[in-house]
């Protein structure tokens, strides 16, 4: 009983089956691993982003970061450029090549999310995107 009122295993267990979901599409089809699509995809909803910063959003282990983006910078999807102040510091950013692979994954992915969600009523998706926001609020996300 107590696995079913424990939040840390609840969410983790959601997220995992939820992302199986769509590991077909990302893996499979694209050959792109866990950390490289959400690279991808934290790259695409910003100008640029440092490996420190893709280490808070997207979360994983500065390792892994840095291994997906030489992995997306080789495919030619990514470029980094030092900082001017910190030689220490690259921003990375999709190139064009990496834009057009985004926007070619983006909508298999949505298209699962949509078939994920499919059998909830209005009603159902509605209180699962409020309480999403309720946790996204209770962990300063929003």
């Amino acid at each position: 009983m107590f696995l079913k009122t424990y939040l840390p295993y609840r969410l983790n267990l959601l997220a995992e089956l939820t992302s199986e979901k769509t590991r077909e599409i990302y893996r499979r089809r694209h050959e792109l691993t866990r950390p490289e699509w959400r690279v991808l995809v934290n790259l695409a909803e910003a100008p640029s982003l440092t490996a420190s910063e893709l280490c808070l959003r997207v979360p994983a282990q500065k390792t892994k970061i840095s291994r997906a983006l030489a992995a997306l910078e080789a495919r030619g999807w990514v470029s980094r450029t030092q900082d001017a102040r910190d030689a220490r510091v690259a921003h990375a950013a999709l190139t064009l090549r990496g834009k057009r692979a985004f926007n070619r994954i983006r909508p298999e992915m949505e298209s699962a999310t949509e078939a994920l969600l499919a059998p909830l009523s209005p009603e159902e998706r509605a209180k699962v995107d409020e309480g999403l926001k309720v946790l996204e609020r209770l962990f300063g996300l929003d």
